[in-house]
C-alpha cells in the first residue's frame, strides 16, 4: 500500500449495490502506530490494522463502519468475490538475471548459455505457468544450476519432455542458467523459501491459470470433495491464495504442526472450498490423469447436492425474510410452506444463510431491491475467529478514497477514516478556530499537518480530561483560539464521555453569549445524541439548543451523520443550511423527501462523486445541484460574517496552556485522595465497630453458657458437693462482669457509631471547602493526624482487659492443673477422668464455649437440655450415656447425638462405652486462643 499515490484507482466497495468498483485515491495517509490488532478471518486471512481504524460489516443489509476496537469474534467482514488482473505483463527478458560472460552471450532475441541457445524473452503462457507451478511445488536446483524436478508420473513426464526437460527415470532436468536464475531470483529456493512475486498478478490468465495446475499436479490431493495442497512457506500459500482469488475461487488455510525426527515442523494447508470446487475444475488443467478424474467425480458429486455449502454465507440481512413471509402467508397454520416459514424464522433469529439457501428464498419469496442485489454481490462474507494485540510500532497507511470510503487490504474491504477530516482541514486551512467531537477516535491524523489539542481520555491524546477540563478548554477554543479535538471514543463509560461533551457545549454556549465570535463545533455520528427513535438526553437537547439560538452569538453547530432518518427532525429543520449528499437507505431518502421534496428524494440516490444538494438561506434558489471540490469545505453562512473576523494565527499547544490543564489534574486527583483517605478511615472504624460487636458476643454466650452451667450445678436431680459452693460463687461473680462487660461493650459501640456520623458530617464539610482551604487543611493535618494516632491508641489499650484476664486466669489455672496431674501419683479413682473443678472452668472459655454451641446445634438437643448433659458430664466423668441422659432428663438418643458431635470437635473421649470431657484438648484451645482476632463460629469452630 506505500506504493499507492494520488490519483490512482484503487478496488473500493459500492456499499449501495455491494459490488467491487475502481475509485481515485484522493489523499494517502501515512503514520507511525503502537495500537495495533492482527484479526484472522475463519478462512485464514489476516489483516493488521489499528484500534481506531474502521473496518467494515453488514448490519441490516447497510454495510457500516466498525472501529478496530470494537471488533470481535464473530464479526463480519466482506472480502472481495473475485480480485482483478490487469494482464499487462506479459513477457521476462531473462538477459535481467544474468550478466554476459565469455559462457554466456545474450542477443537481440536468444541467449546462449554454454553448448545452449534459447529464446531471450520468455513469454507467460499456459506452458511456462506448469512449468513454474511444478518448480514452486517439487523444484531444486543442483550446484551447477540445473533445474531438477522431481516427479515420476507419465503425465507430467511427458508434458516436460514436450518443454525441453531432460527426462529420467526418477526426475526431470533442465540446464539453462538465465531460466535457473529467473526462477531463483523470482519465486526462490527451498521447501520454505519460495514465495509468488507482486507481478505475478498481473500476468495474463493463461499463465496464472498455468501456476495454479502446475503446483497442483505436483503437491495438490484431490480427495472426495476437496483439493488442497500443503507447503512449508506460508508465504507461498498465501500468495496462491491470492491467485485463485483472482478466478473467483474461495480458499481456507488451516496451519498444519508435524514431527520429524523429534522436532516440530509447522506447515500450511490451503483448501479449495467446496462450493468453489467447480470453478477451480474449470480453471485447472493437471497433467496428472489421476487427480483430474478425481476432481472430475468431486465435482459431479457437488452438482448433484451432495455437499452442504457452509462457506459462503450471506449475513446480516435483518428482519426482511421474516417480513416477506408474513406477507406472503407462510406462516399461517393452514399455510402450504409452513415448514418453510419456520426455516425463514430460523434463519433471521440466526441472521446468516447460506448464499444458495438465500437466493432461493429471495426468490420464492419475490423480493428484489438491495435484498437481492446482496445474494448475487461480488463480496463474500467471512467472520473473525480471532483478535490480537500486535506489539511494537508500525508504520500504517490510510487511503481516502473516492465515492465509496472504503479500499481493499489483504482481499479484505476496509473503511477509510479522512473523508469527514477534509472539511476541517479547510477551517484550519483559513485559520479558524473549530473543536470537533471525535466520536471514533479518527481525527488525529490532523496534527501531521497542522497544530491541535488532542484531549480524550486515551493514552495518546495530549492531555488525559474529564468533565472537571470543561470550562479550560472553551477556554482554550474560544479565547486562546486553540483548535481542539475532543477525543470521546476512549471513555469506557459512556456517561463520563457524555458529561465531558455536555459541560464543554455548555461553557462554550455562556462564553459565546459575551464573545460573539465565530466558532464552529463540528459533532461526529450526531444521531448517536440527538436520535429520532429514542429519547433525547441532556447532552441532546443542549446541542439542539445551541442549534436554533447559537448563531445569534456565533456559535454554529455541523452534525454529521450517514444515516439522517436517524437523526432528531427538529435538529434538521433548525439547520440553515443543509447539504445532502448520496443517499440509498429508503428511511433516509424519505427524510429529504419530507424537507426537500419528491423529486430530490428519487435524484438523491443517483448522486455522483462529490455532487450534493444543498439547502441555503443566502441564496434565492431554494436547492441547488452542486459539485463539491476536493478539500473544499461549507460556508458559515447565516453566522456572524467571517470576513468581520480577524483571523488569528493557528496557535500551537504552548507548555503554559499544557500545564494549566495538568493543574486541574492534580487538583482532582489530590480531591481524589482525600476522599479515599477519608473512606479508608471510616472503613477502618466500621471494623474497629464490627469487632467490638464479635466481642460482644462472645461476652453474651460465654455469660450464658456460664449462668447455664451454674443452673445445672446448682439445681440438678443430686445435691452438688459442698466443695462446689466456692465455685459456683465463683462462676456468678465472674457472670457479673461478665454482663458488666457486655453493658461496657455496647456503649463502646454506640460511642463509635457516634463518632462515625460525626466523622462522616466532618468529611462531607471538608470536601465542600476543599478547593478554598488546601492550605490551611495542609496546616491542620498534623494535629489530625495526632488525633487519629491517639484514638487508635484508646482503642487499642483496653480493648479487652477484662476478657484478657480472664482468659490469662483460665490459661495459668490449666497449667496449674497440669502440673499437678503430672506431678501427683493418680488413684484407680481419679483415674476415670479429669477434675470436675477443672472442666467447670475450661467450660466457660470462648473457644470451648463455641465449640459447645456448635456441637449442640448439630445435634437432636435443645440450648437447655444440652447444658444440663454438659454439666453432669463435667461432674460426673466416667458415666455412660444411659446414665449421662437419666440424670439430665434427656432422652437417650438426643443424648447420644450430642456426645457424637462432642466427640467429633474432640471434646469428649470415650472408653469403654463411658465418656469424660478431654481435659487436654480444652486446655490447649484456650492457651492458642488469640482473642485479638474477630472471633467467628468458623474459625473458632475449627481452628486448632
Amino acid at each position: 500500500m506505500e506504493d499507492v499515490s494520488e490519483g490512482e484507482q484503487v478496488l473500493s466497495l459500492n456499499k449501495r449495490t455491494y459490488e467491487q468498483e475502481f475509485q481515485p485515491v484522493q489523499a494517502v495517509i501515512e503514520h507511525e502506530a503502537d495500537d495495533l490488532l492482527q484479526i484472522t478471518l475463519e478462512d485464514g486471512t489476516e489483516i493488521i490494522g489499528t484500534e481506531d481504524h474502521s473496518f467494515l460489516t453488514i448490519d441490516d443489509l447497510e454495510i457500516v463502519p466498525v472501529q478496530g476496537s470494537d471488533v470481535e469474534e464473530g464479526t463480519w467482514f466482506p472480502l472481495a468475490r473475485e480480485l482483478p488482473s490487469a494482464e499487462d505483463v506479459t513477457e521476462v527478458d531473462l538477459a535481467e538475471y544474468v550478466p554476459e560472460t565469455a559462457n554466456l552471450t545474450i542477443r537481440d532475441d536468444e541467449i546462449q548459455s554454454g553448448p545452449r541457445t534459447d529464446d531471450r524473452h520468455l513469454d507467460l503462457d499456459l506452458e511456462t505457468g506448469k512449468v513454474v507451478g511444478l518448480y514452486l511445488a517439487e523444484g531444486s536446483f543442483d550446484a551447477r544450476d540445473t533445474l531438477q524436478i522431481a516427479n515420476i508420473d507419465d503425465g507430467v513426464r511427458s508434458f516436460l519432455d514436450g518443454q525441453g526437460f531432460n527426462v529420467y527415470e526418477r526426475t526431470c532436468n533442465k540446464g539453462f542458467k538465465p531460466f535457473a536464475k529467473f526462477l531463483q531470483s523470482e519465486f526462490g529456493v527451498g521447501a520454505g523459501g519460495k514465495s509468488l512475486p507482486a507481478w505475478i498478478f498481473d500476468t495474463p490468465a493463461a499463465f496464472r491459470k498455468g501456476v495454479i495446475s502446475g503446483y497442483f499436479d505436483g503437491d495438490g490431493t484431490i480427495n472426495g470433495d476437496s483439493a488442497s495442497v500443503l507447503s512449508k512457506s506460508s508465504e507461498l500459500i498465501d500468495g496462491m491464495k491470492e491467485l485463485l482469488r483472482q478466478f473467483g475461487i474461495s480458499t481456507t488455510l488451516r496451519d498444519k504442526f508435524t514431527t520429524y525426527n523429534g522436532e516440530e515442523q509447522q506447515y500450511t494447508r490451503l483448501t479449495v472450498d467446496s462450493f468453489s470446487l467447480a470453478t477451480f475444475a474449470e480453471v485447472v488443467d493437471l497433467e496428472v490423469v489421476q487427480k483430474s478424474e478425481q476432481l472430475e467425480t468431486a465435482t459431479a458429486g457437488i452438482a448433484d447436492g451432495g455437499t452442504y455449502n457452509s462457506k459462503d454465507m450471506i449475513p446480516g440481512f435483518g428482519p426482511v425474510l421474516n417480513v416477506a413471509a408474513r406477507e406472503q402467508g407462510w406462516t399461517l397454520r393452514d399455510s402450504d410452506n409452513r415448514v418453510s416459514g419456520a426455516s425463514v424464522h430460523h434463519l433471521t433469529r440466526q441472521q446468516k444463510a447460506g448464499r444458495q439457501t438465500f437466493n432461493r428464498l429471495v426468490d420464492e419469496l419475490d423480493i428484489e431491491g438491495r435484498t437481492a442485489a446482496l445474494g448475487q454481490s461480488d463480496i463474500q462474507w467471512k467472520r473473525v475467529v480471532d483478535v490480537s494485540p500486535v506489539s511494537g510500532t508500525r508504520t500504517v497507511y490510510d487511503l481516502d478514497v473516492a465515492l465509496n470510503d472504503n479500499f481493499i487490504a489483504n482481499g479484505v474491504f476496509v473503511h477509510n477514516s479522512n473523508s469527514t477530516s477534509v472539511v476541517v482541514e479547510e477551517l484550519l486551512e483559513a485559520g479558524y478556530p473549530v473543536l470537533i467531537v471525535d466520536t471514533d477516535g479518527e481525527y488525529y491524523g490532523l496534527k501531521e499537518e497542522y497544530e491541535l489539542l488532542h484531549a480524550g481520555a486515551d493514552e495518546e491524546c495530549d492531555i488525559q480530561v474529564t468533565v472537571d477540563h470543561a470550562e479550560k478548554l472553551a477556554h482554550l477554543a474560544l479565547e486562546e483560539n486553540v483548535p481542539i479535538i475532543l477525543d470521546v471514543s476512549g471513555y469506557l463509560d459512556d456517561e463520563e464521555a457524555d458529561d465531558l461533551l455536555r459541560e464543554t457545549v455548555r461553557h462554550l454556549f455562556a462564553k459565546e453569549k459575551k464573545l460573539k465570535k465565530p466558532f464552529l463545533l463540528v459533532v461526529e455520528e450526531c444521531h448517536e445524541y440527538i436520535p429520532e427513535g429514542g429519547g433525547v438526553g441532556e447532552t441532546g437537547n443542549l446541542l439542539i439548543k445551541v442549534g436554533k439560538r447559537g448563531r445569534k452569538h456565533g456559535l454554529g453547530v455541523v452534525g454529521i451523520s450517514q444515516r439522517p432518518a436517524d437523526v432528531k427532525k427538529d435538529f434538521i429543520t433548525q439547520a440553515n443550511w443543509l447539504v445532502w449528499h448520496r443517499l440509498t437507505w429508503e428511511n433516509d431518502t424519505k427524510v429529504v423527501g419530507r424537507i426537500v421534496g419528491s423529486d430530490y428524494a428519487d435524484d438523491v440516490v443517483d448522486l455522483g462523486d462529490g455532487e450534493a444538494f444543498i439547502q441555503t438561506d443566502w441564496s434565492d434558489e431554494m436547492v441547488r445541484r452542486v459539485q463539491f471540490k476536493r478539500k473544499r469545505t461549507f460556508d458559515a453562512g447565516a453566522t456572524p460574517g467571517l470576513d468581520d473576523f480577524e483571523r488569528p494565527d493557528l496557535k500551537s499547544v504552548s507548555g503554559s496552556l499544557m500545564e494549566d490543564l495538568d493543574d486541574i489534574s492534580d487538583r482532582k486527583e489530590q480531591e481524589r485522595s482525600r476522599i479515599e483517605e477519608l473512606e479508608s478511615k471510616l472503613e477502618n472504624r466500621e471494623q474497629r465497630i464490627a469487632e467490638l460487636e464479635s466481642e460482644l458476643e462472645t461476652a453474651r454466650d460465654v455469660s450464658a453458657a456460664a449462668r447455664k452451667m451454674a443452673n445445672a450445678l446448682a439445681h440438678g436431680d443430686g445435691a452438688p458437693p459442698e466443695e462446689y459452693q466456692a465455685t459456683l460463687q465463683t462462676k456468678n461473680e465472674h457472670i457479673d462482669r461478665l454482663e458488666e462487660r457486655i453493658d461496657e461493650l455496647e456503649a463502646r459501640i454506640d460511642e463509635s457509631d457516634a463518632e462515625a456520623a460525626a466523622d462522616e458530617n466532618a468529611d462531607e464539610n471538608e470536601d465542600a471547602d476543599a478547593d478554598a482551604d488546601t492550605e490551611a487543611e495542609a496546616d491542620e493535618a498534623p494535629s489530625e493526624s495526632a488525633s487519629a494516632s491517639a484514638a487508635e491508641s484508646d482503642d487499642d489499650g483496653p480493648k479487652d482487659a477484662l476478657v484478657d484476664a480472664v482468659q490469662a486466669r483460665l490459661r495459668r489455672r490449666g497449667e496449674r492443673s497440669q502440673l499437678r496431674d503430672g506431678s501427683e501419683d493418680t488413684t484407680p479413682e481419679e483415674s476415670s477422668g479429669p477434675a470436675p473443678e477443672t472442666v467447670v472452668d475450661l467450660l466457660q472459655a470462648a473457644p470451648v464455649v463455641t465449640r459447645v454451641n456448635a456441637a449442640r446445634r448439630d445435634s437432636k438437643c435443645n440450648d437447655d437440655a444440652a447444658w444440663q448433659l454438659v454439666s453432669e458430664l463435667a461432674t460426673n466423668p466416667g458415666a455412660d450415656a444411659h446414665d449421662l441422659a437419666a440424670a439430665a432428663g434427656v432422652d437417650v438418643e438426643a443424648a447420644h447425638t450430642l456426645l457424637r458431635e462432642l466427640r467429633t470437635r474432640d471434646l469428649v473421649t470415650r472408653t469403654d462405652r463411658t465418656y469424660a470431657f478431654n481435659a487436654d484438648r480444652m486446655r490447649a484451645l484456650v492457651e492458642h486462643d488469640d482473642p485479638s482476632k474477630p472471633r467467628t463460629e468458623l474459625r473458632d469452630q475449627w481452628e486448632p
